[in-house]
């Protein structure tokens, strides 16, 4: 098989689609599309996301140490698209899409009703990467909508329907199954 080499890019694919939320010392909201978050600890739980210094959120963000992540069903990629297409210093994301802001148990920042999973964060450390920082955070809260669980009580991807996307500026849907973990420990 031949391969082509490319320059160095951002080629690592698919990626998950959250929306963050930060707040202002007053209270009022933001929400901001990240598409650069990932797991970075399981013990304790810990999360990243890379947001540009010139975003409002980079600001609201660093001035508090928290935001929530809010991980959206495909039911709401359109209001997912535009949270990160305009900017929350000109726009409330939440009046003009209709998102509802509720309140977390643990930090100030509200949750996205709407969204299935909500992971309540508290910044430990800001790494300056570049055009990027990346906030690596403790999550300290989750919260599940019961709609998106199955009959055991846990989180059903197809119920919650997340998306990603794909780097050539495509959201896709991740509802197919393909196996569980450890299926080909016996198989080689």
């Amino acid at each position: 098989m031949m391969k082509v080499q490319k320059k160095p890019n951002t080629a690592l694919f698919p990626v998950p689609v959250v929306l963050v939320t930060s707040a202002d010392q007053a209270g009022k909201a933001n929400i901001v599309t990240i598409a650069w978050a990932g797991t970075v600890c399981s013990e304790p739980p810990m999360l990243s996301i890379s947001v540009r210094p010139s975003r409002h959120s980079h600001q609201l963000i660093t001035a508090s140490g928290e935001f929530v992540v809010n991980v959206p069903g495909a039911d709401l990629v359109k209001a997912t698209d535009y949270c990160g297409m305009v900017s929350g210093r000109d726009v409330d994301k939440f009046a003009t899409t209709g998102l509802t802001a509720i309140p977390a148990s643990l930090v100030k920042v509200p949750l996205i009703k709407e969204c299935p999973l909500n992971l309540e964060c508290v910044v430990k450390q800001t790494l300056k990467l570049g055009v990027h920082d990346m906030f690596v955070a403790e999550i300290v809260a989750v919260h599940q909508s019961q709609s998106a669980l199955n009959e055991k009580g846990r989180f059903d991807v197809h119920k919650a329907r997340p998306f990603v996307y794909n780097g050539a500026g495509e959201y896709w849907s991740v509802t197919e199954l393909l196996a569980c973990f450890g299926f080909a420990k016996d198989q080689f």
